[in-house]
Order: C-alpha cells, then structure tokens, then sequence
C-alpha cells in the first residue's frame, strides 16, 4: 500500500513538474501581485518524457500570484489557487494523508510557494510551513507537502479583510523566512 502510495505521489508530482514554471506579472507598491498567469506548462530543465505526455494531456491550474519576493538571497513566488483548482491538482491523491493537505473540511484555498536560490537553482529538498492570521486573530499553523517544484498547504481564507502570513523554510543550514500580508476582499 505505502509502495503504491509513493508510485502515486511520484506520477503526481511529474505530472505538475514544470506546470507552476513561467513569468509572473510585476510586483505593485505593497509587494502583492497582480492577477498574472503562467503561459502555460514549461518542461525547461526536466527532461522527462513522461512528465511531457501527462502535462500535454492535462491543463494544470495557475492559480493566482500573489507576491514576487528576493529575500536573504532567494527568490520567492507565491500562488493561489482556488479550492477547485486544489481539486484538480490533488486528483488520484484522494484519500491520502499528507503534510498541508486539510482533513477538515475548512479550507477554502491552497497556498504555495516557489522557492530558488540566488543562481536560480529550484530548492526541492527542504522543510516549509506557513503560520497564517486572519482579521480574526485566529491563527493557522501548517507544514507543506512538496509538490510541482514548490512546496503548498490547504488553507483558510473565508473571512474578507487582512491576512499576516509567515514563511519559514529550512534547506540543510540554510533558512528563510518572510512575513506579508494579502487582502481577501
């Protein structure tokens, strides 16, 4: 079962290899992005066959970008994506329990991050969690799964207003971490 589980979250993640690649619009005043989209599946610098043929049979949501930051060296791009979208990434998965995935039934969005060192190069093999904060003070603490070269988690934005969201991600001896705030309106 767990083989089965790990054969399936491998085909999962190449199927998405390249899908979150691509320009991202420019970032405004407050550090928040636009409504920008990828142009589509990229396979730069994956090279693999397989990933090619399931990405060319499905369309990967883009989700929404929305912030574009440099921080202690690293380039850092968000998206969001709607629960739906989640759905479609998440499809064969169903079921499984992982880091950032929601059992609860709350969630109303899926959150990532792309992380890439200061020459470029993807980080793939770290420890990423997000702590959100609501207009309600509550407050929303979760690991993230890796996946399609970033790292992602379920998350809550229901209420309308100011949401204080916090990064932290370890690589070996390297850490970042950033602190922003997106509007839900």
């Amino acid at each position: 079962m767990i083989r089965k589980m790990n054969v399936l979250s491998l085909t999962f993640a190449c199927a998405l290899i390249g899908a979150f690649h691509g320009s991202v619009s420019a970032a405004d005043d407050h550090g928040a992005m636009g409504h920008g989209s990828s142009p589509g599946m990229s396979h730069e610098g994956h090279g693999s066959a397989a990933a090619a043929t399931t990405a060319t049979a499905v369309t990967a949501p883009q989700g929404v970008v929305i912030r574009e930051s440099k921080v202690q060296g690293f380039s850092l791009v968000y998206r969001l994506y709607s629960w739906p979208e989640r759905n479609v990434m998440m499809k064969g998965m169903e079921g499984m329990v992982m880091p950032g995935m929601d059992a609860s039934g709350k969630a109303t969005n899926h959150l990532m991050v792309f992380i890439k060192d200061g020459s470029g190069k993807e980080l793939s093999d770290g420890k990423v969690g997000f702590i959100l904060t609501g207009p309600d003070k509550v407050e929303q603490k979760t690991l993230t799964m890796a996946m399609g070269g970033g790292y992602g988690a379920d998350v809550t934005l229901k209420a309308p207003g100011s949401y204080s969201i916090r990064t932290k991600a370890v690589f070996g001896e390297r850490n970042v971490v950033e602190d922003f705030s997106y509007t839900v309106k």
